[in-house]
């Protein structure tokens, strides 16, 4: 059995540092694993496509009016391009485009202060060109890439805190998003998509194995670990959807932190 996990650990570092010079279409799927830390590789796109019912104001009205272009702190600044990824996509199906132009510089200054290569902040460049050309089917996909290729240059250079920040900032703001939209428009069969038990408990692990111990004194910081504790809690329900109550908790915990 330990055999078989090494194998399985083994071909996924093995198809992600792979993966690193390829095309797109050969970026990684499903889940990363590094230092012992397991990496969620989700499509924020397909989640967000069930509710489909909704219409483009209503996407609009998820998205804070403004964005930050400075930000302080590198860790805070991983964390933040994870919001970013999440919100850029919600842009997307708004079709608001002073909105997700301000979301592109965002993610291009975070990039800049993570570290990212410059061959993946040219990627950047090239959103701002969709944005201005109102291309937005090529934006999704373009959004995606750019999300997996920044993932994989943090891979690369072993940055995994920036990483572990990353996932952990966009699946606050995508929780945060789904849960406020279906407040708004509630269906309980669609609250299914909210039923991310295992990516959640994941990222929690994950930000339990930081190697800067310093963040564990910081409070921005505890209050994210703490947040997806108490999201695990409320995930790992047996049923398969969420009461109104339910998603409206999983909202303010995620509303707490969805930026700093």
């Amino acid at each position: 059995m330990i055999w078989k996990k090494i194998f399985i650990i083994a071909i996924a570092l093995a198809l992600v540092v792979g993966c690193g010079s390829k095309k797109d279409k050969d970026m990684p799927q499903g889940e990363v694993f590094a230092e012992e830390r397991f990496f969620p590789l989700p499509e924020f796109s397909q989640l967000f496509g069930a509710l489909d019912y909704l219409q483009t104001a209503n996407y609009d009205a998820a998205l804070p009016d403004t964005y930050l272009n400075e930000v302080s702190d590198v860790y805070i600044a991983s964390y933040y391009l994870g919001n970013l990824t999440a919100d850029a996509v919600v842009a997307v199906k708004a079709r608001n485009k002073t909105k997700l132009t301000a979301i592109a510089n965002a993610m291009i200054s975070c990039s800049k202060m993570v570290g990212i290569s410059e061959e993946v902040l040219m990627l950047a460049d090239e959103l701002l060109i969709l944005i201005q050309n109102d291309q937005w089917d090529d934006l999704q996909i373009a959004l995606e890439t750019y999300k997996k290729r920044v993932e994989i240059s943090l891979y690369d250079t072993q940055q995994f805190d920036f990483m572990t920040l990353m996932q952990a900032g966009g699946w606050t703001a995508g929780i945060n998003t789904m849960s406020y939209l279906l407040i708004q428009n509630y269906r309980e069969d669609t609250s299914a998509i909210l039923k991310q038990t295992g990516t959640i408990n994941n990222v929690s692990t994950n930000l339990s194995k930081m190697t800067n111990n310093e963040l564990y004194e910081t409070t921005w910081f505890t209050q994210i670990v703490t947040a997806f504790e108490k999201m695990g809690e409320i995930v790992k329900t047996e049923n398969e959807t969420f009461t109104q109550d339910e998603i409206k908790i999983l909202y303010e915990i995620t509303n707490i932190i969805a930026t700093f």
